[in-house]
């Protein structure tokens, strides 16, 4: 899968044209180009960024975003009920996308969220179906027996794969914090879970990453699926190209803006600040993101005629559902930060495998609300009374309570995880700065099926502009209550031995933040993604306000797919990036005609 110049691939014809090399898209090169008959070309808006230790060395993760190189730094609208505060969203940028960036937490979601997606209209698109594509990249190596010992790994080799391309292993490396906030957890009533890749995340545990064994380096989308391929001739990789539109052949849009048959024939883009055309031999497939699969088709002129007809674009096919579901001195990454000599010590210690370098992010806890907080069973009793209230408002897209129905059951299941505790081996607050010499972990809490819904559309015709994101944060106010709830438990775990122990004081917000408005206040101060978005190009019926069928293929088109996390129509109880390379697996059966 070598990568080309510009001059090489402009007017060519290509059987498959991949927009967007990310974890989805390279998974499904490498699939389709297994066939030496056909043609595969990959256009990567980013840089290749190959070799390049800011993303190869696991430590470093939080020191991409914000660096136009990796990410590519997307900002919120104003958000109502947060005060018009606008929030970043970062999102990796260049080849393998989001898991060159992202904290390498290797996370299946429970089995019942991923059936959801099938009760919705998807036929094939199940745990059953799911556990067998992302088992089929996997490559995963089993901890020491000591190093098991030491950080509580435990696993079941069945949930496994051994024999993929994406390497996966326990890190060698864990802040000492991590043991004694599990034994917290478990001292408040929440199980240490065995195995949370076999649809059971209910429990607290150490989470495998993306990381090679052997080198320890992360093991992301260019490693695994882009450069054990750079010998085959027949997929080829271009970088720095941006993809404006698909080209569809000239006509008129038939009632209400459709044309039922669209067929692509190229698709354009700019390199260099120079506009260039590919031509199309079978398939366009999108694998943009969810944050950038939404503005290829709107420019396209695939959207609602109210956001396309005032930037200029023909509507040729109209589709509604472009929106998303948001004591003793500890080795952490803040003497990173505090002690350059230090710093460089640990980057030398890195070349032979030892040292902070290693540290992995690992301690998880996914919980049903109703086990963390007394009010919980209120609180989901009134959201469901008020969502069933909803029935018959015929504001309600057919689609949304569709949604909200699966959503309910969630809820009101005693196994629905609806919490997620994840700890951070460093300082990460926005309201107060760090003091050197000092080490900090921080408790992140997040909310996995959130109510509020968000959008995406275009602003501009022009390609290099930012989408317009309006997450709506806290529209619905049940993400706020939940979010409230979360925060009190981990606070609670804080004042739990044996981690209680561990703390010397809580830094931010501070004890004098109690009552539950101040801790909503908080929040909104302290809010920031979770990088999880999912559903802007969802998978559904059409008659439910679907983007793409349940094989993938846009509403109205011939040979247009979408195949990355923005098909996921309910939002999942897990890091997504397990399930991104999950489909590119299952739509490369699609498409090749396996399934």
């Amino acid at each position: 899968m070598p990568l080309v110049d510009v001059s090489e691939v402009s007017n060519r014809e290509f059987d498959y044209i991949i927009c967007g090399g990310g974890t989805a898209g390279l998974t499904l090169a490498a699939r389709l180009s297994a066939d030496p008959g056909v043609t595969v070309l990959v256009l990567e808006a980013g840089n290749a960024n190959l070799d390049d230790p800011a993303i190869l060395v696991p430590a470093q993760y939080l020191r991409q975003l914000g660096d136009e190189r990796y990410d590519w730094k997307f900002t919120t609208t104003e958000q109502e009920h947060c005060k018009g505060r606008r929030y970043v969203w970062p999102r990796g940028k260049g080849l393998g996308g989001s898991s060159a960036t992202n904290f390498m937490a290797y996370i299946r979601p429970p089995a019942e969220d991923v059936d959801a997606w099938e009760k919705l209209g998807n036929p094939g698109w199940n745990w059953s179906n799911y556990l067998k594509y992302s088992k089929r990249g996997e490559r995963f190596t089993a901890p020491t027996e000591e190093l098991a010992t030491i950080y509580r790994h435990t696993f079941e080799e069945q949930y496994h794969g051994t024999e993929g391309e994406l390497q996966v292993c326990f890190p060698p490396l864990i802040m000492a914090g991590e043991v004694p906030y599990q034994m917290s957890m478990n001292n408040l009533g929440i199980p240490t879970l065995k195995e949370p890749l076999s649809g059971d995340v209910n429990g607290t545990w150490m989470s495998a990453i993306t990381v090679d064994p052997t080198t320890l380096k992360r093991s992301y989308a260019v490693t695994a699926f882009l450069e054990p391929y750079l010998g085959r001739k027949n997929p080829v990789v271009l970088t720095g190209a941006t993809v404006e539109r698909i080209g569809f052949p000239d006509s008129a849009p038939g009632p209400r803006f459709q044309i039922l048959d669209l067929k692509a024939t190229s698709v354009e883009f700019w390199c260099s600040g120079v506009a260039h055309k590919v031509l199309v031999g079978r398939e366009v497939i999108i694998c943009a993101g969810t944050l950038k699969s939404p503005q290829i088709l709107e420019l396209s002129g695939i959207g609602a005629p109210e956001v396309l007809i005032p930037l200029g674009i023909e509507p040729l096919q109209t589709v509604r559902d472009v929106e998303m579901d948001p004591t003793k001195e500890w080795q952490t990454l803040d003497k990173l930060r505090d002690d350059n000599v230090w710093a460089a010590e640990q980057m030398q210690l890195f070349e032979s495998k030892q040292g902070i370098h290693t540290l992995g992010l690992a301690g998880f806890t996914f919980t049903p609300m109703q086990q963390v907080s007394s009010k919980a069973s209120e609180i989901i009793a009134a959201q469901c009374a008020k969502l069933s209230a909803f029935r018959n408002d015929r504001k309600i897209r057919p689609g949304l309570w569709e949604q909200y129905k699966a959503q309910m059951r969630v809820l009101q299941s005693e196994n629905s995880v609806d919490m997620e505790w994840t700890t951070l081996p460093q300082f990460r607050t926005f309201r107060t700065q760090p003091v050197q010499g000092k080490q900090y972990m921080t408790v992140l809490v997040a909310l996995n099926h959130p109510f509020s819904r968000g959008s995406i559309h275009i602003g501009s015709k022009d390609p290099h502009q930012q989408p317009v994101m309006n997450p709506h944060y806290f529209e619905d106010d049940f993400d706020m209550q939940l979010l409230v709830e979360g925060f009190k438990f981990a606070r609670k775990v804080a004042e739990t031995e044996p981690f209680k122990s561990c703390i010397v004081r809580e830094i931010d917000p501070g004890p004098a933040v109690r009552t539950d408005e101040e801790i909503r206040e908080y929040i909104i101060e302290g809010l920031m993604t979770a990088f999880h978005t999912v559903g802007s190009c969802s998978m559904l019926p059409q008659e439910l306000g679907g983007v793409v069928d349940h094989r993938l293929k846009v509403y109205g088109t011939q040979n247009v797919r979408v195949a990355d996390l923005s098909i996921v129509p309910l939002h999942i109880a897990a890091h997504t990036q397990a399930t991104a390379y999950a489909i590119g697996e299952q739509a490369a059966d699609i498409i090749i005609g396996v399934i």
